[in-house]
């Protein structure tokens, strides 16, 4: 391998470490709580180098929460092909994609705590849309995801589509994930049992198939 595909390897890698540790520390510790020398030190670099490849801190976690949410995408949609989604209605796709955030919820808990964390120091940092075009990018396909679900439904009937979309969505998507990043967080009260709070998300899931499914 010629030194400059092998130095582009180790640079990928490099990042995708450094990735890596980030989001597992931010989600067990919080964003605003850990220093970028302590991420620094736990991927066994020096902050300097770090610096090389994020300019801020506020860079550095916006590509972690873009990275998490499009290997969360494309696990999504593996699993969607996978049911053949393409045969789903409209009702059928939306319990499908509500469904995704139980699944976040159960198998994926660290990226509902690093999310929650996220949204409080972005607002906090007055993040603005440039610097949160790569986040916002890997977030769109899941509204892209709903469009389709109600233009589906505007065709088959099988959902109500006398609400704005926006609503829907709002009451919908991210009502889940607002309410399973608050269990994922502990910010109940709750027994030690998961599957307890799973069941809670299950009956939310039945309340909005219940008010949109025909």
């Amino acid at each position: 391998m010629r030194n400059l595909e092998r130095d582009e390897l180790e640079m990928s890698e490099r990042r995708e470490r450094m990735l890596e540790t980030g989001f597992r520390i931010f989600a067990e510790k919080g964003i605003e709580a850990v220093p970028m020398q302590d991420v620094a030190q736990a991927c066994g670099l020096g902050i300097a180098t770090l610096y090389r490849y994020y300019r801020n801190k506020l860079a550095f976690v916006i590509a972690i929460g873009a990275k998490k949410w499009e290997e969360f995408f494309l696990e999504v949609e593996a699993e969607f092909e996978r049911r053949g989604g393409e045969l789903m209605n409209a009702a059928e796709e939306l319990d499908f994609y509500l469904n995704a955030y139980i699944l976040l919820y159960r198998e994926h808990p660290d990226m509902l705590r690093f999310n929650q964390n996220f949204n409080g120091y972005v607002q906090h940092e007055q993040a603005t849309d440039e610097q949160l075009k790569d986040y916002l990018r890997a977030a769109e396909p899941f509204a892209k995801k709903f469009h389709r679900v109600y233009e589906k439904g505007v065709r088959d009937g099988s959902i109500r589509t006398d609400e704005p979309e926006q609503i829907m969505f709002n009451t919908t998507m991210h009502i889940m994930l607002a309410v399973a990043g608050r269990f994922a967080q502990g910010v109940v009260i709750r027994t030690d049992d998961p599957e307890d709070l799973t069941k809670e998300l299950m009956i939310l899931k039945r309340m909005i198939l219940s008010q949109y499914v025909k």
